[in-house]
């Protein structure tokens, strides 16, 4: 019996190749999962901003008085700051009369932004929202 052969106790090369092979896969994935949720977060980062503009914008306009807010469109850059993270952000104030009915005024914002000089993870974006004010006549 001096054929038979010695079970062996550790991995061989091949073996130990394989699981490096697997564990590079799984850490690629994680690495690109983590790449997609910094983008999201840097997207969800500028919608919050962009939302804050176009509410800052509604709220001066509901604080004019109604005869006041003229219709037309007007366009106001936000200069990049601090708060912007170097992200250049434009409001257009668009303000129409008697849409959606008689003395009504539709004010429709649209908010564009661009990324900063060192790159942005979301590119050019553009968000628009759109409200409506009616006149309340005291008789």
């Amino acid at each position: 019996m001096a054929f038979l052969r010695r079970q062996s106790q550790g991995f061989t090369l091949i073996e130990v190749m394989i699981a490096l092979v697997i564990l590079a896969s799984g850490l690629l994935a994680l690495m690109t999962l983590q790449i997609v949720s910094i983008r999201a977060n840097a997207f969800s980062s500028e919608m919050t901003y962009a939302g804050m503009l176009a509410q800052r914008r509604l709220e001066q306009i509901r604080n004019t008085a109604y005869d006041s807010i003229t219709p037309g469109t007007v366009t106001d850059t936000v200069d990049p700051s601090d708060k912007t993270k170097g992200m250049k952000y434009t409001v257009e104030t668009k303000v129409d009369n008697n849409t959606p009915a008689t003395d009504m005024k539709t004010v429709t914002l649209t908010i564009k932004w661009t990324g900063s000089p060192a790159g942005s993870a979301t590119g050019a974006q553009t968000v628009d929202f759109e409200t409506s004010f009616i006149t309340v006549i005291a008789r």
